[in-house]
Formats: structure tokens, sequence, C-alpha cells
């Protein structure tokens, strides 16, 4: 773990604001981990708000809905802020709003709630979007949940208003995630420099009104990565999942607050997953904001309609925080499940030249993962790529401790990325 500048503020203490009147919606096929969404809508069709455009095409894949009334104007290559290119649907949207209204949920068995997540496209917000039907429904008996509210990732602060604007609603989506799973007992994991969000989990578990199994706060110091799954289960039980190995294996599922929302509003309102909050921040921002947003809904447009200002150019646009998020080279990006937040610099992000590396070791003490970083990159760069399965490259999570600590400067997730996409496509 390291302990990096946090800027959280002032997006902790902005209340959400909501733009649900795009013009246009830009909804890729793959907005999650796995097989992107197979088409079943077509050109020029009308789709009414919540309907299946795209249906899932494996067991790892997702259904993806309309988040507006609209009529499908197009149906092609779109920028993508991950793939850089994916399939697209694009929708001009219609101004109706749909109702959502409450249901009686009692009689919903585990199998049918877990139909309902699955039917209604919720995958994981936390950033990895795995499809939370196939994440709720392990192999192996878990009996340990753990509620992930850390987002330890400079600037973000979409899943701290979540916290703080809609508890309730969270809980809810726990006992939803309790009924399907049955643990034993829920950890609600959650850093310290969250103390209204906090103030509002012990309220919720001193009333009781939630039906949960043993249930525990867990204030953790802040620190980078906290947030990460496997760093959490060690954290709060000191088990240790094994190298290739998935919290399962050791009794423990984890899921973020976000998508304990998703789920909520999934079971008791029957709405998919169409909108979130997402953070918006930077010094090039005239004024920060956190805003709901309708998945699809493009940078762009939140600029042409005057809902996000510049006050200074913008040298650097990057989709997520500055230790994980991906370079965006313009405007023109759908938000898609997993977006968090963007961030807009008014000055580039220096990279001081890659020197030698001196065998320091510090990118070995830092990971969080227990890998070896720097073998890694020695590897990649002769184009070794053979032993890096065996050096269990597809457990780096990416976090980019290693680089942050790197006195020569080498950018250690970029080769590890490739040497990750060598490991994966060639297993």
């Amino acid at each position: 773990m390291i302990k990096i500048k946090e800027y959280k503020e002032p997006q902790h203490n902005l209340s959400t604001e909501k733009f649900f009147s795009p013009k246009s919606l830009y909804l890729p096929l793959s907005q999650h981990t796995g097989k992107p969404s197979s088409l079943c809508v077509k050109e020029k069709e009308v789709v009414e708000e919540s309907q299946l455009i795209a249906e899932k095409d494996a067991l790892i894949s997702s259904n993806l809905h309309s988040p507006k009334k609209g009529v499908i104007f197009e149906i092609t290559d779109f920028n993508h802020p991950v793939l850089k290119k994916a399939r697209t649907i694009i929708l001009e949207s219609q101004a109706e709003e749909k109702e959502y209204k409450t249901r009686p949920i009692e009689g919903f068995s585990k199998g049918e709630l877990l139909k309902i997540i699955e039917e209604k496209g919720i995958v994981g917000m936390g950033g990895a979007a795995f499809p939370a039907s196939v994440k709720l429904n392990p192999p192996k008996k878990v009996d340990t949940l753990i509620i992930n509210g850390c987002e330890c990732e400079p600037y973000l602060a979409c899943d701290y208003r979540l916290m703080v604007e809609n508890i309730e609603e969270i809980f809810k989506g726990i006992e939803i995630i309790c009924k399907i799973i049955e643990p034993r007992e829920v950890f609600f994991a959650i850093e310290d420099n969250k103390e209204e969000a906090i103030k509002n989990i012990n309220l919720c578990l001193s009333l009781k009104k939630f039906n949960l199994p043993k249930a525990k706060l867990v204030v953790l110091k802040t620190a980078y990565p906290q947030g990460g799954e496997k760093q959490l289960i060690y954290s709060i039980t000191k088990r240790k999942v094994p190298p290739k190995g998935l919290p399962f294996d050791v009794g423990c599922l984890v899921q973020n607050v976000a998508t304990c929302f998703a789920i909520y509003e999934a079971v008791y309102l029957d709405k998919p997953l169409i909108e979130r909050i997402v953070s918006f921040c930077g010094d090039a921002l005239k004024e920060p904001k956190n805003l709901w947003v309708k998945i699809g809904t493009t940078l762009s447009e939140l600029f042409e309609r005057n809902v996000l200002q510049f006050k200074k150019e913008p040298k650097k646009i990057i989709c997520g925080g500055p230790m994980m998020g991906t370079a965006l080279d313009g405007l023109d990006y759908p938000i898609l499940k997993a977006t968090g937040g963007f961030l807009f610099l008014s000055q580039e992000i220096d990279l001081e030249e890659e020197t030698s590396c001196i065998r320091c070791a510090r990118c070995v003490d830092i990971c969080p993962m227990q890998l070896l970083p720097l073998e890694f990159v020695k590897r990649v760069k002769i184009e070794d790529f053979d032993p890096l399965e065996e050096f269990n490259i597809v457990d780096c999570i990416e976090c980019g401790s290693c680089a942050y600590v790197c006195p020569a400067k080498i950018p250690l997730v970029h080769y590890i990325r490739i040497g990750k996409k060598y490991a994966i496509n060639n297993k």
C-alpha cells in the first residue's frame, strides 16, 4: 500500500446533479467483461426506455438496454474509452422519462433474484464490469460478504456521494445479495477519509431495520490500492487469495456499493442498469461535478450543452482516475456502465525519461499482489513471453503502484499490459 495525494475535494462535498436529457446516446455492445452483447434491434427502429437492445451472448456477457425512448439512428463502430473502437448503437433520444415504481419483492426466490439481475444487465460498477449474476452464483460456498466502499482512486467521489445520498437503497441491495449467497457475516469496508458516509453506515447498522446476518463496519486507513478486492479480503479476514485464484477460493465475495445500488433498482424497481453517477474533476474544469447521467451520454454533448465548462484548455483527459485510468484523445467518448469519472488536467502529466533499473526492489516491496514487476518488464523487453504465466502476470491488477515508486521512472504498467495481453491470448 502507498500513500498518495487524494484530491477528493471539492468532489466529496458536491451533491449530485442530474442530466437525463441527452440528444444522442452512444451504446457500445462491449461494456462489460466477456463477450460483447448481441444485437436485437435494427436501424430506424423505435425503442422504449429500458427495452432490451442487445442481449448477452455467452455465460460471461451482459444484456444492454435503452437508457431513453428514441430511434436507433445507426449501428456502427465508434470510439470506446478502453477498446479504442467498438460496435455501437447510436440512439436519437426523446424527452419522455419513464416512471419506475417500487414493487414488493418478498416472494422472490434466490433463482428468481439471480434471473432479474442477469436480465437487467447488472455488472460490477467498481471498474471490472464483471456480470453480477455470475459473480453471485459462485461454484464454491461463500461465508463472507465484503461491501467495498473504499474508492481509493484519487479525485473520484461517485461511490462516496452514493453512500451519502442513497445509503438505504445500498443496504436494500445488500439484503438481496445476502438472500442469494447466504453468508455468515457481512463486512462494510470503507476508508477513514469518508466521514459522512461512515456515519450513514453506522446509523443503518444500529437501526437493525435490514435483514442481514452478523454485520460490521470496518474503517480502514486511507491508502492505495485499498479498494482492490484481494487487498480488502486480506485486510479484513487475513485470508490470502492464491495465485490465479478468485475470492470464492477463500470463501469470500466482494461487491462495490454502486453494484449494490444497481441490484436494488433492478429488483425493487424492475429497472435495468441505464444510468449512474460520474465524477467530473480536474483543474481544467470551471466547476467539478458529480452527475447522474444516462449510460451512452458523450463527453462532447455535456460540454456542448454547457452542463460542463472549461476554464482552461485541457492538456490531458483521463477516463477514470490518474492511477488506473485511460488517456483519451478528445471528447467524443461515451459513458459506460463502469465509468466512475473523468479527469481534465490543464497540464500534461510529466513523463520523466526512463533510465536503467538500479535493482532497488521497491516495485517488489510495494506490489499489493506480491508479484515481480521488474521480471515482467525484463521478459517483455526481450520478447521472452513464455515464462510470464509462470510468474503469475495475470494476477497483476494494474494499480500503478510499482511505476509510482520506481526511481528509474520505468513505465512498468505499460510493459505489464503488453505481457498480459500475450499471456492471456496464448493460454
